[in-house]
């Protein structure tokens, strides 16, 4: 099992929780006109919010990204539908080459005569970087929150 399937599996059974969360999010910031569940601003509870508010929106766009090769021919394949090469035709002149990352998400064909092709569409890596963000200041929030209550329940 490589990277991909893993990071496949893991979205797709965490993408339900992250889709039901941005709707009780939605309806929540629609009843009661406030940005976080929390009431209050000290605990870490608004971190994690923000954590989990990133994952749910991170997570479908990365996979979103990462299923551009998810057909029975793989990613060679996916490049020569998307030139519009019928099945069993010949595409660009030259050797195909495939080049795959995995942040920034990025899956680029290039022929031998010059023709390339990315086939992440490009809203997908700011979103996944967005959502990064996200969950590094959800992080931050979460510990300066803890630690703040933390240090509150020592005082006399």
């Amino acid at each position: 099992m490589d990277l991909t399937d893993i990071l496949i599996d893991a979205a797709v059974i965490t993408m339900p929780f992250g889709v039901v969360l941005l709707l009780v999010k939605a309806v929540h910031l629609f009843v009661r006109r406030r940005w976080f569940f929390a009431r209050t601003a000290g605990g870490p509870w608004r971190g994690v919010e923000l954590i989990a508010l990133s994952l749910g929106v991170g997570l479908p766009a990365y996979v979103a990204g990462l299923s551009v090769g998810w057909d029975s021919g793989g990613i060679s394949t996916a490049c020569e539908r998307a030139v519009s090469v019928p099945p069993g035709g010949e595409g660009p002149p030259g050797p195909l080459t495939v080049a795959e990352g995995f942040l920034p998400l990025s899956s680029h064909c290039r022929w031998g005569d010059g023709t390339h092709l990315e086939l992440v569409p490009g809203w997908v890596n700011v979103v996944v970087l967005a959502a990064l963000a996200g969950v590094a200041v959800g992080t931050a929030v979460a510990v300066r929150g803890g630690a703040r209550s933390e240090g509150a329940g020592e005082r006399p």
